[in-house]
């Protein structure tokens, strides 16, 4: 069963050691770290992406999370919003033309909470 995502989960943008700045839920907490939720990762900050921006080929840095494409648990929410589970995956702002940039990831560092 996939692990539930927190705070002190790693999110990254999937061009290297970049990491997604994340908002966790105050409702439910696992090892005193806030579980993520929907709103808790689009639209937020990617840090550290290696992509450099360069006019001549188009490519930008990932700076956002432009969507997440999957990952919401069906059976357990906070406040009506799904949790979000370490099958995490999204999109960002990013371009590094073609192939399009591999997907943002999740590891949750946790195991005392999974869900469906």
């Amino acid at each position: 069963m996939p692990a539930v995502l927190t705070e002190s989960s790693t999110v990254t943008c999937g061009h290297g050691p970049a990491s997604v700045s994340t908002q966790g839920q105050s409702k439910l907490t696992v090892a005193n770290a806030r579980v993520l939720a929907q709103g808790g990762v689009a639209g937020k900050a990617v840090s550290g992406c290696v992509t450099q921006d360069d006019t001549n080929t188009g490519t930008l840095k990932c700076r956002l999370v432009a969507a997440v494409t999957t990952g919401a648990a069906s059976k357990l929410t906070i406040g009506g919003a799904p949790v979000f589970l370490d099958t995490l995956a999204g999109t960002t702002n990013g371009n590094l033309g073609a192939p399009p940039p591999p997907p943002i990831s999740a590891t949750a560092g946790q195991t005392k909470l999974t869900a469906l």
